[in-house]
């Protein structure tokens, strides 16, 4: 089949910059202003402006060590529904390590939840069903040793009011 869009090759022949402009725009990043996001701060302004990327930008550092992901109440009921999880006695069995328990939503069953932490909510919650809160022996996040530094400090103080 014949093509019906001729090349610009024949029109650019014997031109020195083929369509490209001055020779000196031809070189590297520089003449676009920077590669990527170079430059969004003050000579590509309009264009971050434009497209509102001043607002995405976050600042400062995050520690990624000792965090941990979360479980609600209400997933762990839906694990326990699902048959996941095993039987003993009679309370399900629930192992959850690098995760801490969330008090949100109820508990249906029976449970001894291990898990790496627990809110103060989640572990009321799964008492009140007949159930165990167990923590797991964590040593290198600093959050869950303060967690159980402040959990040691509270059956101390229980401890001597009775």
């Amino acid at each position: 089949m014949a093509r019906r869009i001729k090349s610009k090759k024949r029109k650019h022949m014997g031109n020195r910059t083929y369509g490209g402009g001055n020779t000196k725009n031809r070189r590297g990043k520089g003449n676009k202003g920077g590669k990527g996001n170079a430059g969004f701060h003050k000579h590509k302004w309009l264009r971050t402006i434009k497209r509102g990327e001043h607002k995405k930008r976050k600042y400062g550092f995050r520690s990624v060590a000792g965090q941990f992901s979360t479980i609600t109440l209400e997933q762990i009921s839906a694990i326990i529904a699902s048959g996941k999880c095993e039987k003993e006695g009679n309370a399900f069995k629930l192992v959850l390590k690098d995760t801490k328990v969330v008090a949100t939503g109820a508990l249906s069953a029976a449970a001894v939840i291990l898990a790496s932490g627990f809110s103060e909510g989640a572990v009321k919650k799964i008492e009140a069903t007949g159930g165990k809160a167990v923590l797991f022996e964590v040593k290198s996040p600093k959050r869950i040793k303060s967690a159980a530094k402040a959990k040691a400090k509270a059956d101390a103080k229980s401890a001597k009011k009775a």
